[in-house]
């Protein structure tokens, strides 16, 4: 059986954030980056895409961030289970266990 978040310290909850965080200066260069491309270039649909993913996932981040502040980050938003800290650490702002995520 896996840990979930839910019964991990402070210092879990800590490293989270310090993941987030790093992934959301990460994808605001990458972000400026593109949307720099796009100001150089003959409108660029490909760096264009690149800029809205990459504003999505800033959200998510933000979102999973304030998850943190309000006590309810690794809760599934779908069922309320608890996201296995497996899944956290690959995408740390998940917001629902595997069964929950929609069919790509």
């Amino acid at each position: 059986m896996s840990a979930s978040l839910d019964s991990s310290t402070a210092a879990s909850a800590d490293r989270f954030r310090r993941l987030l965080e790093e992934q959301r200066a990460d994808a605001v260069q990458q972000r400026e980056e593109a949307l720099a491309e796009c100001a150089t270039s003959v409108p660029d649909p490909v760096a264009q895409r690149r800029s809205a993913d990459l504003q999505r996932t800033i959200e998510e981040i933000d979102a999973a961030l304030a998850r943190i502040d309000d006590g309810s980050y690794g809760h599934c938003t779908g069922c309320g289970a608890a996201i296995p800290e497996e899944r956290l650490e690959l995408r740390p702002f998940a917001r629902t266990c595997v069964a929950c995520t929609p069919a790509a």
